[in-house]
């Protein structure tokens, strides 16, 4: 029996900002993943975009500063493995923007 591994961790972007990620993987294979961008405002922590496949589909979904979850965009057509390593890299090369547009 394989077991399925199931990974998370936070790391800070800025004084302000952190990426959130979680993912499951069985042997290798990343099965599910979600890649949050969050802002901290006020001592409160809110998502500004989130990467996943919770519908088997690799979306973005952008938040708005009431935190209403926008429509589904897709943003990968790859495997699992690659939405996942793409999400962390759009999150850590444009978190700055993607904030900024956030608070607009």
């Amino acid at each position: 029996m394989v077991h399925l591994q199931e990974t998370s961790y936070r790391d800070e972007l800025d004084v302000d900002a952190a990426i959130d990620v979680r993912f499951s993987t069985r042997r290798d294979d990343v099965l599910d993943y979600a890649v949050a961008l969050l802002v901290e405002e006020r001592n409160e922590w809110h998502a500004v975009r989130v990467y996943d496949n919770v519908h088997q589909v690799h979306d973005m979904h952008r938040y708005n500063r009431a935190g209403e979850k926008q429509t589904a965009e897709t943003f990968h057509r790859g495997s699992a493995s690659e939405a996942l390593q793409s999400a962390i890299e759009a999150v850590r090369s444009g978190y700055s923007e993607m904030i900024e547009s956030w608070r607009r």
